[in-house]
């Protein structure tokens, strides 16, 4: 199991990377939109106390709430906040990767890194347990905002011990199936990736390690459902990642 404390390290190595970002002096805000002594209030709240409304609130105003130079010093308590469940009301952590994915790889090697280390990190820690304080499509889809490989991620449901990621996994093929996509080129690693064997595998696998009859039945569902998934995309034509020694 992850440790508290490396998740607590991978949070304190994203406040230090984006340490050196201050709040614009004057945010910008349609008063309109947005109530003024709100917005005051915002921009003289230190960081790590920014409440979890007051952060959904500027999430939900894009282009009429600041102009996007705020977006690196407020980034690691947005992370914390959407990884700790103190958004869990507030939209999907896909709001905030989105905001970044089209500068983010031009940044700073060190912010760069703090950034990928975290969402590794939370992933991990979400799949861990079940359920996880971020369900794991929702996770997914914030990665693929990113514009980050998400076949590390997908492999994980094969390398975390313990039924909780199988359960996962179930939870991300029925998502997907009833309509869930990825962006760009991480829905075609994706289709890739369930048109090969580990995801019937998995479920396979952990259906009968399972000591619960209740969690047996349904992970056996899933695993017969991503049967039917594989065999569509097969049919579709969909090659599988490669088996690495074949």
């Amino acid at each position: 199991m992850l440790d508290d404390a490396g998740f607590e390290r991978a949070v304190e190595r994203l406040y230090a990377a984006f340490a050196h970002h201050s709040m614009p002096a004057d945010m910008t805000a349609c008063e309109h939109c947005v109530d003024p002594a709100d917005v005051a209030l915002f921009a003289r709240t230190p960081l790590r106390e920014l409440a979890p409304d007051q952060l959904g609130t500027y999430l939900m105003n894009p282009g009429t709430w600041g102009d996007e130079t705020e977006l690196p010093h407020l980034l690691p308590r947005l992370l914390e906040a959407y990884a700790t469940g103190e958004m869990e009301h507030w939209l999907w952590p896909d709001r905030v990767t989105r905001r970044i994915s089209d500068r983010w790889q031009a940044w700073p090697a060190a912010e760069r890194d703090a950034v990928e280390h975290f969402v590794r990190v939370w992933w991990h820690r979400t799949l861990d347990g079940y359920p996880s304080v971020t369900p794991a499509q929702d996770l997914l889809d914030a990665v693929a905002e990113l514009g980050v490989d998400i076949g590390p991620y997908l492999a994980e449901f094969a390398g975390v011990p313990g039924e909780a990621a199988a359960r996962h996994l179930a939870d991300v093929i029925s998502d997907w199936a009833y309509g869930s996509s990825l962006r760009d080129g991480a829905e075609e690693s994706m289709r890739r990736w369930l048109a090969g064997p580990t995801p019937v595998d998995v479920l396979r696998a952990a259906t009968g390690a399972s000591a619960d009859p209740e969690v047996a039945t349904e992970l056996a569902d899933a695993a017969e459902h991503a049967r039917l998934v594989r065999a569509s995309l097969l049919e579709e034509g969909m090659l599988p990642p490669a088996v690495p020694g074949r």
